[in-house]
């Protein structure tokens, strides 16, 4: 207690005009972030297949391709990071959080040495723009949301994006899919030609895997991962002055609704790591040690058995998954000992792969694992900034706020949650280069590392 008066009294003072500032911030982010989720769903390497909307209706309700080029996100983004300049708490990080925080800085500004030996420019290019929006986000959320408690306007905009995201996997699941594949076959899809030649994006036409808003199943996955623990505690939180069972019923659409699309996305490992992510929930619940212990057992029991009963029919072409992954990740390696400190640039390890590739292997444009494409496109710097970044904030915000501290921030400890999914799954996937879900993110690891609510130790 303290700690949080001293930290309190040393904060400069919050004017009414401050207070606006900040307001009209969180709104605008909240909203960025609604249509991030919802219309940013590819990776930037593939942007050039995004064909622009044709008219308002197709920009909002599209269904053959839901995406939005990226550079209209950009151009989106302009005037939340204007609001954030005027929303931000300028004050020094006290004790050991002020080196740690220069790391984006570090991995950024290293990416951009790599870029200067890269064997395609182009998608170096488009890959720094997107690095250089994460780190941005970082350091808004750290500076620009310091000391916001609970910034609802911002949980708003994820957890609605998150139900959009939802509603389209399950209209997927309920003849979308066989209606797009019918709508392809007559040509009458309007999707672009560079997009109907891509086998990826073939090979989840004919799935019944689902994929929301996202361009492949396993992205929907990593944003349910990401999203759905802060959106289910926003939910609960919204709405005090209702009937506990009311509040419970609520919850448990929405999670049911998650976890029934993260079943039909058909990811093994989204699976896997969310029942890691109820385990650890569990374990930081008020209940009794006994039923906390007993609810734990019950969880993994049901997952693995939900996991076997899914799966029994696609062992096989999981194996065949996993096959192709440890190929692209030797190559990622391989690439890595021949290019050890620039790497072959931002973003290109599918031009450097196509190079090596075995001859009955597939083609991957990303090495399916974000820190081994670190290391092969941008070196042993990329690598272990990134991945210092991205272990040490877990581990340290974890160690200060949640296990050495009195008394417990539940949306906090939600958006770490959150956050330990995605960059657990982030080991299988390239989630770095969604924008859809790097940048909140990014934005959300800025908030935790800048938190001054309850559970926050002045010294992290």
């Amino acid at each position: 207690m303290r700690t949080n008066a001293a930290s309190t009294a040393s904060q400069p003072p919050i004017t009414q005009d401050s207070t606006a500032r900040r307001v009209v911030f969180m709104v605008l982010a909240g909203v960025f972030f609604f249509i991030t989720v919802v219309k940013l769903g590819i990776p930037v390497v593939l942007d050039s297949a995004v064909s622009p909307p044709v008219d308002w209706r197709d920009a909002i309700f599209g269904v053959d391709n839901y995406s939005w080029p990226v550079k209209w996100g950009y151009l989106l983004l302009i005037p939340v990071f204007l609001a954030g300049l005027f929303a931000m708490r300028w004050k020094r990080f006290p004790g050991k959080r002020r080196w740690f925080l220069l790391l984006p800085l570090v991995w950024l500004g290293w990416e951009f040495v790599s870029a200067t030996g890269s064997i395609s420019p182009n998608l170096s290019g488009v890959t720094l723009a997107q690095f250089s929006a994460c780190a941005g986000f970082f350091y808004l959320g750290l500076f620009a949301l310091r000391g916001a408690r609970n910034p609802w306007p911002v949980w708003a905009g994820l957890g609605l994006g998150l139900c959009w995201v939802l509603h389209c996997a399950m209209t997927q699941h309920f003849g979308g899919l066989e209606a797009t594949r019918k709508a392809v076959l007559e040509g009458k899809s309007g999707l672009s030609p560079a997009l109907l030649a891509d086998p990826a994006f073939l090979g989840r036409l004919n799935s019944s895997r689902v994929s929301g808003a996202f361009m492949y199943p396993n992205a929907l996955a990593a944003g349910i991962l990401l999203l759905l623990p802060v959106s289910l505690v926003f939910v609960w939180q919204l709405t005090p002055k209702v009937r506990v069972g009311v509040r419970v019923l609520f919850v448990a659409i929405l999670g049911g609704c998650g976890l029934a699309c993260l079943y039909w996305s058909g990811s093994k490992a989204g699976w896997l790591f969310m029942v890691v992510l109820g385990v650890l929930a569990l374990g930081h619940s008020t209940l009794r040690v006994r039923w906390r212990r007993i609810l734990m057992v019950v969880l993994i029991v049901v997952g693995v058995i939900g996991f076997v009963f899914q799966y029994r029919e696609s062992l096989a072409r999981g194996k065949r998954s996993m096959e192709a992954r440890l190929v692209y990740w030797q190559a990622a390696l391989r690439i890595f000992q021949e290019h050890p400190i620039l790497g072959t640039g931002p973003g290109t390890f599918g031009p450097a792969f196509g190079k090596i590739k075995p001859q009955n292997a597939e083609f991957a444009r990303l090495a399916h694992n974000d820190y081994l494409e670190q290391a092969s496109d941008s070196g042993i710097i990329g690598f272990l900034s990134f991945t210092t970044l991205v272990v040490g904030s877990i581990v340290l915000l974890y160690r200060y706020r949640f296990i050495r501290i009195d008394g417990f921030d539940t949306i906090s400890f939600a958006v770490w949650l959150g956050l330990l999914g995605l960059f657990l799954h982030s080991g299988m996937e390239f989630n770095l280069y969604y924008p859809g879900l790097a940048w909140p993110a990014f934005f959300l690891l800025g908030w935790l590392w800048g938190g001054e609510g309850p559970g926050q130790r002045s010294e992290v």
